[in-house]
Formats: structure tokens, C-alpha cells, sequence
């Protein structure tokens, strides 16, 4: 089975290491999707709270100005964001971490450093649309 492409899809990485956001980014570019990056977690809400239309969000929970779970946590409570697909990307490896993540609305969890095709695979996992036009012919 030949994998799903990202083509179409707004994809905002919250990451504040600028070497993995270009690597991210890379990354998605090359399936093409559509590529919003934005350093810090008060940014990201901002960014979250204006912008109507994004597809998923690839989110580091370590972050300067909010970090990731308040992001998470506050996100999920704004009507147009509550359906977003989120996956979580930490260095943060615990069980608790993972729980927390995905109990605050989280889709996925991976941690870093990651498989580039495991992290492709779980973000095609998580976005209705891509899988639906996969099951169409799209």
C-alpha cells in the first residue's frame, strides 16, 4: 500500500528548537503540506484563536512564554479548536507526561528524538481528511 501524502493539509509546528522546526518542516513540506511554525506557546494560541482553518498541530511541550499543555489545555476549550488533531512531540518520556498529555485532549504522544515515517504514519493517523480521501481514491 502506497503511504498517504499531506498534500493540501495546514500543519502548525509549535516547536521552539529551531533545528528541529526546519527539520519539521522539511518533513511535511516534502508531503505536501502547508507549513505554519511558530516558536513559543503564547504565539501558538494567539495563532490558534484568529486563524480559522488549520488541519493538525505538531506540539512541543516544553516551551518558553506557555508551555505545551496550557496550549493543549486552553485550545481545547475554544469551540473551533476542539476537533483539531493534535500530536504531541516531548523529550518528555514519562508515563505521567503521556497521561497527561492524552488526557488533556492529546491525539497522539511521540517522543523525541522520533522515526520520521512513525511520526509521518501517526499524523496521517490522526487527520480525518487525509483518510477519508485515502478510503474514497481521493
Amino acid at each position: 500500500m502506497t503511504a498517504m501524502t499531506l498534500t493540501g493539509q495546514s500543519i502548525l509546528v509549535v516547536e521552539d528548537d529551531a533545528f528541529m522546526a526546519a527539520l519539521l518542516r522539511f518533513m511535511l513540506e516534502r508531503q505536501g503540506a502547508q507549513v505554519i511554525v511558530l516558536g513559543d506557546g503564547r504565539a501558538a494560541l494567539e495563532w490558534l484563536q484568529g486563524h480559522a482553518q488549520v488541519d493538525a498541530v505538531l506540539l512541543d511541550l516544553r516551551l518558553p512564554q506557555l508551555s505545551g499543555m496550557e496550549v493543549l489545555l486552553q485550545m481545547r476549550q475554544l469551540p473551533a479548536r476542539q476537533a483539531t488533531p493534535v500530536l504531541v512531540l516531548s523529550a518528555l518520556d514519562t508515563g505521567a507526561e503521556v497521561a497527561a498529555a492524552l488526557d488533556a485532549g492529546a491525539g497522539d504522544y511521540l517522543t523525541k528524538p522520533f522515526n520520521p515515517e512513525e511520526l509521518l504514519a501517526r499524523l496521517r493517523r490522526l487527520m480525518p481528511v487525509v483518510r477519508s480521501a485515502a478510503r474514497t481514491g481521493v
